[in-house]
Parts: structure tokens; C-alpha cells; sequence
């Protein structure tokens, strides 16, 4: 049996080693939506539509206390945590993802223009057809 002799360098294996442990910290990473500083413009994009579609909700959602276009703020703060909870954040990841976006503004803008064309079909589909 041929024996071969393998003599990599420091500088090599150290260069293997960064690679396989790079591969591996990328094939392992989480679901958690949150990146550290702001979550990412597809997450934000469907946060954001929930969020703007609660607080429409809230303004046209009439009881005793909350009569002529008002906000029902209880209701409100329910939907807000019924959204976070379903994609998995928290309310400061959220204010600090909107704050990101806010001093990204150019962002923020590609984030609306990629909402404009979700909410026209939503409109589409829940219009009342014209008797």
C-alpha cells in the first residue's frame, strides 16, 4: 500500500479550517428572523403589511368607546402582538428594524414600492363587485 506523505502548511490548514467552520456556521443558521440590527427587507415587507393592515382595522373597527374613525388602541395593541408573536420577534426588534429603515431610507422606499403591488392585489381580490 502507497503511503502519501501530506505536508500542508500552517497557513493551509488554518485556511481549511476557516472554510469548513464558515460552511458549517452558514448551513446551521437559524430561522430566527432578526439579524442583529434589523430584519431583513422580506420579513420587514410582512410585518410591515400586517401592521399597516391592523392599524386600518383598528380605525374602522366601531364599538361604544370608539365611534367616529378613532383608533381602538386595545385592539390595536392585541394585533400588534398577535404579529409579533406570529413572525417570532419582539416589539424592540421591531421598533429597532424600523429605526434602521427609517436612516436607510432608500431602503425603506423599495420596501413600500415591493408593498404597493401586494396591497393593489389584495384590493383586487376583496373588491365588492358593482351591482
Amino acid at each position: 500500500m502507497l503511503k502519501f506523505k501530506t505536508t500542508l502548511l500552517p497557513d493551509a490548514k488554518m485556511m481549511i479550517v476557516a472554510v469548513v467552520l464558515s460552511l458549517t456556521v452558514v448551513s446551521c443558521k437559524d430561522n430566527n428572523p432578526y439579524s442583529g440590527d434589523h430584519l431583513s427587507s422580506k420579513m420587514m415587507q410582512k410585518v410591515m403589511l400586517d401592521i399597516n393592515l391592523a392599524e386600518s382595522y383598528s380605525s374602522i373597527e366601531k364599538d361604544s368607546l370608539h365611534k367616529h374613525g378613532e383608533k381602538n388602541l386595545d385592539s390595536l395593541s392585541a394585533h400588534y402582538r398577535d404579529i409579533f408573536a406570529h413572525y417570532k420577534i419582539t416589539k424592540e426588534q421591531f421598533i429597532e428594524s424600523l429605526n434602521w429603515y427609517k436612516n436607510h431610507s432608500d431602503v425603506m422606499d423599495t420596501l413600500y414600492a415591493n408593498m404597493m403591488p401586494v396591497v393593489t392585489k389584495w384590493q383586487e381580490k376583496n373588491a365588492k363587485p358593482n351591482p
